[in-house]
């Protein structure tokens, strides 16, 4: 993480960019007895541990990613649970858990909980593929993939929702990444590869297999009942709300 006093401006600007993307979307809802649950799961994998490091160090020593330990003596583990520890001290830590309550429940409203129960460690899976390969600095912190999982929605909103707003909001998000990337600072590019892959992940889901159904059917030309016929229900969470 930079230290540049831009960079906090540029995430609050990010996030309130993913807020207005949200708004034109067709969203879920959730009460006591429905609540988002893969929001707080994913929460409370992070916060836990996050808060407990402060009073107990050997997790933090145990769970951060750490390129020579991975790399060099096979420690796989750290690339899959670096995010659920913190590297920024309180401040850090107290901006990285609130982003996350944020993001991931506007994540859930519009992705839906299948979709998103999958997705989260599909991002992990995929943008973690360099750490076995690169020598890195040591860290942690879930900004990565709370960053991605924001601006997926972007990538969501280009294929369900294309105009000119969602364009441009991606537009934007897209600047501010490339922004950050010109001050040295990595927050740029989760930013940017989150919208890919959201995009990616509405078009998988948009060609999953339908479940058809038979339905009672009107009469034809001739005035005949047939007994029924087959319709498609939606085929993803991102139809039928």
């Amino acid at each position: 993480m930079t230290d540049h006093f831009l960079s906090p401006a540029l995430y609050v600007l990010m996030i309130v960019l993913v807020m207005k993307v949200t708004d034109g979307l067709p969203q879920r809802t959730f009460s006591l007895r429905k609540p988002p649950k893969v929001a707080i799961g994913l929460w409370l994998l992070v916060a836990i541990p996050s808060l407990l490091q402060f009073a107990f160090p050997q997790i933090y020593d145990t769970l951060h990613r750490d390129s020579d330990l991975i790399i060099d003596h096979g420690q796989w583990w750290r690339v899959y649970t670096s995010f659920m520890v913190q590297d920024g001290g309180v401040g850090g830590t107290a901006f990285n858990l609130f982003v996350l309550a944020l993001i991931g429940f506007a994540a859930e409203r519009v992705w839906g909980t299948r979709t998103l129960l999958a997705f989260v460690p599909a991002l992990m899976l995929v943008f973690s593929v360099d750490t076995f390969l690169v020598h890195g600095p040591p860290g942690g912190g879930n900004s990565g993939l709370t960053f991605r999982l924001a601006t997926s929605i972007a990538g969501l909103a280009l294929l369900i929702r294309p105009g000119r707003r969602h364009y441009l909001l991606a537009a934007a998000i897209v600047v501010d990444g490339a922004v950050l990337l010109l001050l040295g600072d990595g927050h740029g590019e989760p930013m940017i590869t989150g919208i890919v892959a959201g995009l990616i992940a509405a078009l998988v889901q948009r060609r999953r297999p339908r479940v058809w159904h038979p339905v009672a059917a009107g009469p034809d030309a001739r005035g005949n009942t047939p007994e029924s016929e087959e319709t498609p229900e939606p085929e993803s969470d991102l139809e039928g709300r």
